[in-house]
């Protein structure tokens, strides 16, 4: 009942403000309050909470517009749009174009943070991480994990269709740059790549690199890595404590933070059916 109710009111103040004349100063004081209220460090940003609808519509806002997942992300998250389904509301392009132009105006300095946050997340995503196709993967954001202290499982699991380490080969999903490369003992063998707009991706668990990777080496969208495994969880050279997968982590710097993870799934899941 509480999420409907959130649903509902993140409609009635969306539609006010992309109809009319935006005559009404109640809702365009609610609108300008929320968004300068929010940061980037929030739950509910960090989640990237988007009904499954939205995979179909996004990308042809995207096509028709000729503009990058960030535009229209931007201020339909803001408001909680993307929690509804798409069909309730029936947007066109010039519907966001309309909100766009009106979240600029009325709070521009904060809604451009945002928007650079969305870019660093999304706008880079070139193709799925996995060659091979049959992997599985759930919405598994802040799920408990254990091993070295209680906490929250901060990226998604790619789970591939046999538990064969060294077979699946895994790609870079962005252009980017090597960070972080070598052993890491929650993540095994992993290597961390900045994209060009400022995400960080992290791939970890390797169960062998594609060559000698290093600090500052550029990458390509779909350039090899290496292959899938199940290394991590000990000294450098642990294996087997897990079945054979993929971890995905994306994280981003904000005014805030050096490092803050936001949820991958919504962002493999575009990739997987669209890139």
């Amino acid at each position: 009942m509480k999420t409907r109710a959130v649903c509902f009111c993140a409609l009635l103040i969306l539609l006010a403000a992309v109809c009319g004349d935006f005559s009404d100063i109640l809702c365009r004081k609610m609108i300008v309050s929320r968004i300068s209220r929010s940061e980037p460090e929030n739950d509910a940003f960090r989640s990237m909470r988007l009904d499954e609808s939205w995979l179909r519509i996004l990308p042809v806002l995207c096509r028709e517009s000729g503009n990058p997942p960030s535009e229209f992300l931007t201020p339909c998250m803001l408001l909680g749009a993307f929690e509804i389904p798409a069909g309730i509301l029936r947007f066109d392009l010039e519907d966001y174009l309309r909100l766009r132009y009106f979240l600029l105006r009325r709070a521009g300095r904060n809604y451009k943070k945002f928007q650079s946050a969305y870019q660093a997340i999304w706008d880079d995503v070139a193709c799925f991480p996995v060659s091979e196709s049959g992997m599985v993967y759930e919405n598994s954001w802040m799920f408990e994990r254990s091993y070295g202290g209680k906490r929250g499982h901060e990226g998604t699991d790619l789970i591939p269709p046999r538990n064969l380490s060294g077979y699946y080969r895994i790609v870079s999903m962005t252009d980017g740059v090597v960070e972080k490369a070598g052993w890491l003992e929650k993540g095994g063998y992993r290597i961390g790549i900045r994209s060009p707009s400022g995400g960080y991706y992290y791939y970890a668990h390797f169960d062998s690199y594609a060559e000698n990777f290093y600090v500052g080496q550029p990458i390509g969208a779909g350039q090899f890595l290496g292959y899938m495994g199940d290394t991590g969880y000990g000294p450098e050279g642990t294996r087997g404590q897990f079945d054979v997968h993929l971890h995905v982590g994306i994280y981003i710097e904000t005014d805030r933070t050096e490092e803050l993870s936001v949820n991958p799934y919504w962002v493999l899941r575009y990739a997987e059916i669209y890139k």
